[in-house]
């Protein structure tokens, strides 16, 4: 079974020890958590843009 990716719709990120829970969905990370409601970065290493794509 492959591992569970970030429940941010733009982020393909496998989730790790530094994952939150919201809402009963897995996200890598808070930014991703809180949808980049203040134009948080991704902290995941992978160089992650999602937080661009949740802002169009």
């Amino acid at each position: 079974m492959p591992d569970p990716t970030c429940a941010c719709p733009h982020c393909k990120c496998v989730l790790g020890q530094n994952a939150v829970t919201k809402d009963g969905k897995g996200y890598c990370c808070q930014g991703c958590a809180e949808h980049h409601a203040h134009g948080e970065p991704c902290e995941s290493a992978t160089g992650c843009e999602c937080a661009k794509s949740a802002h169009g």
